[in-house]
């Protein structure tokens, strides 16, 4: 068995280890699992059984389906009483192969083992949430490419996945978790980044993360450029959206609305240089805080914008 990845460190063990906990959803667990694969020299069982089989089996191997049978271990070997359990099922696939079949048995690991996994954004692109967005997103002139084989481009062309980052960075002020967790933006993060979000919240945020990515790349409007620019791009972001509410004196993102929408992008297109800079003082001042002025390393900026650092100075 490779090396069993843990309960709070992977998403998939983690939610295994979550449904057997679920008095409701563990009932469900043999539709919810893809099941354990194993193979063993043979195996016999009594077909006149009515209740209850018992197969025997010979040199029993898993060889897909040991990160699932760890966590099954992990989750229950804590749990003196098991009766609630005695109902919860689990797909078993079992191949009696024969030894000189050496081959055959590594071509079934390598295949149970390596199929594409389904990417999490396919799995909530037919959401209501995201259809949703897409219809609204489309009456304000822009294309929502919730699908990922939907790769069009060009100006008013918008990716969810960069829908996600730019709002988990700049409205759920969480930018050290847009840049750093983007295989959970579809995953535990999904609720918390699509919950409540208007088609207008979202392209607001999609033309603050644009312009902030596009001066990281290629940067014209700031001078000097700032060191900590090439790992600050998301906080950057954060700060320029709350810049742009107070510019308008809109309460909170609630106040963003369609008819609000053009006014903004307006002032954000005009004064990108103002909001840019008023982005880079606020940062510096923070980081200038956190150090008490000291010099500050390359590996010390890069660190401190991945743990998310600067946020409660951010805030206060």
């Amino acid at each position: 068995m490779r090396r069993y990845l843990g309960l709070n460190n992977n998403r998939v063990n983690s939610s295994i280890h979550h449904t057997l906990l679920d008095e409701k959803q563990r009932q469900n667990f043999y539709f919810l699992n893809n099941g354990i694969t194993a193979i063993c020299k043979s195996f016999s069982y009594n077909a006149l059984q009515k209740d209850d089989y018992i197969v025997r089996v010979q040199d029993l191997q898993i060889i897909n389906g040991g990160q699932t049978c760890r966590t099954i271990y992990e989750t229950l070997k804590d749990i003196d009483d098991r009766g609630e359990y005695e109902s919860v099922c689990i797909l078993i696939r079992l191949y009696a192969i024969d030894d000189q079949n050496h081959d055959f048995v590594q071509k079934i690991t390598h295949a149970t083992n390596s199929q594409n996994p389904v990417d999490l954004r396919d799995l909530h692109s037919n959401d209501e949430v995201q259809q949703d967005l897409e219809i609204g997103i489309k009456d304000l002139g822009y294309i929502y490419r919730r699908l990922r084989e939907d790769t069009g481009s060009g100006s008013t062309s918008i990716q969810s996945t960069i829908l996600a980052e730019a709002v988990l960075a700049i409205w759920r002020k969480k930018p050290h978790q847009a840049k750093f967790l983007r295989r959970e933006h579809f995953g535990k993060l999904y609720n918390e980044i699509f919950n409540n979000l208007t088609p207008a919240q979202a392209i607001l945020a999609v033309l603050i993360f644009r312009m902030v990515e596009n001066e990281r790349k290629r940067p014209e409007l700031l001078n000097p450029v700032p060191e900590f620019l090439p790992y600050a791009a998301h906080y950057i972001a954060m700060v320029i959206g709350e810049e742009l509410l107070v510019q308008h004196n809109l309460k909170d993102i609630k106040a963003i609305t369609h008819t609000k929408l053009p006014d903004l992008q307006a002032s954000l297109q005009h004064q990108a240089p103002f909001y840019l800079e008023k982005a880079v003082t606020r940062i510096q001042q923070a980081l200038n805080q956190l150090y008490t002025n000291n010099a500050i390393s390359l590996q010390q900026l890069s660190a401190t914008f991945r743990r998310g650092d600067l946020l409660s100075i951010l805030e206060s």
